[in-house]
């Protein structure tokens, strides 16, 4: 597992063992981190803050468009500002598209 997100987030996730771990802020881009983590066969699972992935949503496309396989998957999750409201739930989607039935 691997996240990219603020640093509260980022420790939070280091104190639960998660090592590959990048401090992010908002305004920068993400396309290296996720490009390197994408080619690591050993990353299962990318956990990228809602906030972060909102300003780099183009990157996030082009991530999941250019996976090779199902793996890793890409969950936006909330930073310690609290969820964002939207019409639709990322996780919940893909939760749906994976296993076809929504919860």
């Amino acid at each position: 597992m691997a996240v990219i997100g603020d640093s509260d987030t980022v420790s939070g996730f280091r104190l639960g063992g998660v090592t590959r771990s990048y401090v992010v802020k908002v305004a920068d881009p993400i396309d290296g981190v996720l490009k390197e983590l994408i080619a690591d066969e050993m990353v299962g699972v990318i956990a990228v803050t809602e906030r972060l992935a909102d300003a780099n949503r183009s990157a996030i496309d082009e991530a999941n468009k250019n996976k090779k396989g199902v793996t890793p998957i890409l969950v936006e999750i909330p930073d310690k500002s609290g969820p964002i409201a939207r019409e639709v739930d990322p996780l919940k989607a893909l939760i749906k598209s994976a296993i076809g039935v929504e919860i």
